[in-house]
């Protein structure tokens, strides 16, 4: 039986390489459709306009949201105005992503954030609402603190900030 520690360990790489490929198929994934590419419709559950995170470990069903396919693994990224996802080859979503101020891709979510975070929220306030990170990265230039939950519907959480410390970004992840 693995210790938490290390349970942690894998699963910190699981969402690291999932939240890296969700990052990289956006950017494709945006391109691909406005060059007219291969994007089609994804439908979505009646709630994800109020909470888009409420969709992990659901399957869309009927929407206007594009859907493209990953360029690397097997599954499709839906990007909708103002969240995007990831879903498995069955269409299970397995990631959530909502976006602050600022972002080039998809407009501010405008709904309420998970744990009561706010966007803007410098990396202390987020520490002190939400407690000690499992894991905290630079990865992308940027400090990201992770967190990982047995008694949420998402397994884990991600909150990126930006170069002046502000929280720009969340990826919720069914990954423990």
């Amino acid at each position: 039986m693995r210790n938490r520690h290390q349970h942690g360990s894998a699963g910190a790489r699981r969402l690291a390489v999932v939240v890296a490929v969700l990052d990289l198929v956006i950017i494709l994934g945006v391109g691909a459709h406005i060059d007219g590419g291969t994007a089609t419709g994804t439908s979505l559950a009646a709630f994800a306009e109020s909470d888009p995170v409420r969709l992990l470990g659901t399957t869309l069903d009927g929407s206007t949201c594009p859907s493209v396919p990953l360029t690397v693994g097997d599954g499709s990224t839906v990007i909708c105005p103002d969240w995007s996802a990831v879903t498995s080859p069955s269409g299970v979503v397995e990631v959530v992503s909502i976006y602050g101020p600022g972002n080039s891709v998809v407009d501010t979510y405008q709904g309420a954030l998970p744990l009561g975070l706010n966007w803007g929220d410098s990396v202390a306030a987020a520490w002190s609402a939400v407690g000690r990170p499992d894991r905290i990265s630079g990865a992308y230039g940027t400090p990201t603190l992770v967190y990982m939950f047995d008694t949420h519907p998402y397994g884990s959480l991600e909150l990126r900030f930006d170069a002046t410390d502000h929280l720009v970004r969340v990826n919720a992840s069914l990954v423990h």
